[in-house]
């Protein structure tokens, strides 16, 4: 930890730049509309360095924001903890999967911007400081040491369905797929970032980890509380990504309401109860 310490200390201060900015700093314009190269209008948002992006995305990027510098002063706390309980750096290593999860979204999906050294720098920062830092969490082993052997079922099936609940993307993807037309959320982008991160990582990974456990494999017990850390960062994101697009006018349809709001901040909740569950029984 002594040669990661650097890296989580200057991750949060990358952190807070990016958010802070994004959050408080306008430029003063309006939103305008532009012609996307599939022949749509689009509604960009006109101010701060969320300018060129669409209303939607811009918005939702402030909710994000706001989580993030909160889930990054959470993440400092744990850093200073790291030497005093081995338990609460599966926490760490949860809030750290988030940093790095919203580090890869900026990086790769918002429209080109004068912050964009910063992103990269954060993401190279979060993405080598979880490679060293799980690295070392696995080589130690505590948490498969106090749970191997035990049954822990409701927990690997419910990892299973978080894996699984990002196949919901494909119900964008697959009439785009069949008819030849653009998805409905590509708007100004060449890409969805949040699809190829999701069904390409995030579903192998939950999946993989929902499996060991069900095999009682020492993998599955050390990534479990990282995993459902993981998931409660993203219950609580979609919250504050909602709140900021219905304050700012976006008519969000009731059946996206319910699928992909509502269903992750269910999944956040119930994560957090498995995690709280989870700690209780490494301590009996």
């Amino acid at each position: 930890m002594k040669n990661t310490g650097f890296l989580c200390y200057f991750l949060v201060a990358l952190v807070v730049v990016s958010s802070m900015v994004g959050l408080f700093y306008s430029s003063g314009e309006k939103r305008f509309s532009v012609e996307n190269i599939y022949g749509e209008t689009i509604e960009l948002y006109g101010d701060g360095v969320y300018r060129y992006n669409s209303v939607l995305k811009a918005t939702g990027n402030k909710g994000t924001d706001l989580v993030m510098l909160l889930v990054a002063l959470l993440f400092a706390f744990f850093t200073a903890r790291w030497k005093k309980g081995k338990r609460s750096r599966y926490i760490h290593l949860g809030l750290l999967a988030g940093l790095l999860y919203y580090s890869a979204c900026l990086v790769f999906g918002v429209t080109f911007n004068r912050l964009f050294l910063v992103y990269v720098l954060q993401f190279s920062v979060s993405l080598f400081a979880m490679i060293f830092l799980l690295t070392d969490l696995l080589r130690e082993g505590h948490l498969s040491r106090s749970l191997i052997g035990r049954s822990l079922k409701g927990t690997a099936v419910f990892l299973l369905i978080c894996g699984s609940s990002v196949l919901i993307w494909l119900e964008f993807i697959l009439p785009a797929l069949l008819t030849g037309q653009p998805p409905s959320t590509i708007e100004v982008y060449t890409t969805e970032p949040t699809f190829v991160l999701d069904l390409a990582i995030v579903l192998p990974v939950y999946v993989g980890c929902g499996i060991a456990l069900l095999r009682r494999k020492a993998l599955g017990y050390e990534l479990a509380p990282i995993l459902l850390t993981f998931i409660t960062i993203i219950g609580v994101t979609v919250i504050g990504q909602n709140v900021f697009q219905v304050s700012a006018g976006v008519d969000i349809p009731l059946r996206q309401l319910f699928g992909l709001v509502v269903s992750f901040v269910v999944l956040g909740a119930i994560a957090s109860i498995l995690n709280v569950r989870l700690w209780l029984q490494t301590k009996q």
